[in-house]
Formats: structure tokens, C-alpha cells, sequence
């Protein structure tokens, strides 16, 4: 595939440029031991992902039927009833003080949490930038990466960002990269977007008229998904190849 017509690189974030941060199932399993109640009962990753649809399935709705704004992000009585459907999914019912013991589990990772980038994932996107690309972000969270991205030193790399968790507009939806392709001043068919999950990154870059590329350093399993036409690489460095 030639893609010497492509001026336009967008960027998925957690597991694409960073390291993904949390480790949803670990920090249940440990809490929910840590408090005697995994003890009888071992919760697998597969027990606890199976867990999260229903709380997922109550805050998608929530956003749609109050028809919130596009950068909406759930306050602590959300998470809380988040909480309390998980739980509850686990076999964990009635009891509040666990409900606000396990957010408060969350609220205390979350204000240590680091975010690491990928090996050479700042050199890459400094040479990206000088051959004369332009670059954006376009991530499925509910706060502005800006912060995130200035800490690691390359926010002043990026042309646009574009971020929201709310359904009709997150990933797959081609809402953001539509939004970045925009900022650009750039036709989407002249974009690649590059992610590491299929269901989300590679689908909402077709979708959005765009080349799609599969980074897989962090979910190599994901490539078994791909279609013939998806270019899917190892290394972020792989871009400079690719390109």
C-alpha cells in the first residue's frame, strides 16, 4: 500500500503511546482479598470483565438518556453507583461501606498513577514532526490529555487533540478523528490513525475514511482481528518505515 499522499498522523493514547496505566482486574482481585472476600472465592480477569458490562452498559445509558455534553465526565456519585453494579455483579451486594471503600481504592491509584511512554515514542514523533507531518490525539477518556502530554514533554508536538468518553461521539464512532482531520485543514483520506485495539481504534479509522495501523506492542492478540487492508506494526519506531 503507497501512503506518500498521507500528511496527517492521529494517535490513539493508553496502550498506543503510553503504557497502559491501571490494571482494572489486579486492583479488584487485590481489594476485594485484601478484604477477605476473594478468599473463598478466586475472581479470575475473565469473572471481573464480565462483571463490568452491566455498570458499563448503566453509565452508557445514563449519558445517553441525559444527553450529556461531549466532554461530560462522571462525578463521584457516578463511580460510586459504578461501584456499587460491579460489586454487586461479584456477588458483593448491600454492603456500602465497600462500595466506598473500593472507590476510594481508585481515587488513592489514581492521584500516584504515572504515565510512562512508549520506548522512543518521543524521538519518533520529533522526527514524524520535523519530516513535516502533522500529528493529533484522538483517546476515549473523560479529561484532557493536555496535562498528561506536557508532563512527558511532547505536547507542543500536537496539532490537535480531541478526547471524550460519551457515547455517539467516542471511538468507534469517527466523531474525533473527523475533528483533528479538521483542525488540520487536511482531508481524512490523506490521515492514518493509529491505535492497539481493533473494536475501537481500527474501526472508527475506517469509519472515518482514514488508513488504519494496528500498533500491537501491547496487545499482539489483537492482530489475529485485522482485516488484509489494516498495516499493522510492532514498534511506534515502525512508523518511520511505514510512512
Amino acid at each position: 500500500m503507497k501512503l506518500d499522499h498521507i500528511t496527517g498522523i492521529i494517535f490513539d493514547l493508553g496502550g498506543t503511546l503510553y503504557r497502559p496505566v491501571s490494571d482494572m482486574c489486579g486492583l479488584t482481585r487485590d481489594f476485594l482479598n485484601g478484604i477477605g472476600i476473594g478468599n473463598t472465592k478466586g475472581f479470575s480477569d475473565e469473572d471481573i470483565v464480565a462483571a463490568i458490562e452491566e455498570p458499563h452498559e448503566w453509565l452508557t445509558n445514563y449519558m445517553i438518556e441525559n444527553d450529556v455534553d461531549v466532554h461530560w465526565k462522571p462525578e463521584h456519585k457516578h463511580w460510586v453507583e459504578y461501584d456499587r453494579i460491579l460489586l454487586a455483579s461479584l456477588g458483593v451486594k448491600d454492603r456500602e461501606d465497600i462500595v466506598l471503600a473500593y472507590q476510594l481504592e481508585w481515587d488513592n491509584f489514581h492521584e500516584i498513577a504515572s504515565h510512562e511512554l512508549m520506548e522512543d515514542c518521543k524521538k519518533t514523533l520529533e522526527e514524524l514532526k520535523f519530516q513535516g507531518f502533522k500529528l493529533g490525539i484522538a483517546s476515549n477518556r473523560f479529561t484532557d490529555p493536555a496535562l498528561v502530554l506536557e508532563d512527558s514533554g511532547i505536547l507542543q508536538l500536537f496539532d490537535a487533540i480531541e478526547y471524550t468518553n460519551v457515547p455517539g461521539y467516542r471511538k468507534p464512532s469517527p466523531y474525533m478523528l473527523i475533528r483533528v482531520a479538521a483542525t488540520f485543514g487536511t482531508n481524512p483520506h490523506r490521515c492514518v490513525y493509529v491505535g492497539n485495539i481493533v473494536e475501537q481504534d481500527i474501526v472508527a479509522a475506517t469509519n472515518a475514511g482514514m488508513i488504519p495501523i494496528l500498533l500491537t506492542w501491547c496487545d499482539p492478540q489483537e492482530e489475529e482481528k485485522v482485516s488484509s487492508d489494516t498495516i499493522v506494526i510492532e514498534h511506534i519506531a515502525d512508523l518511520l518505515e511505514v510512512l
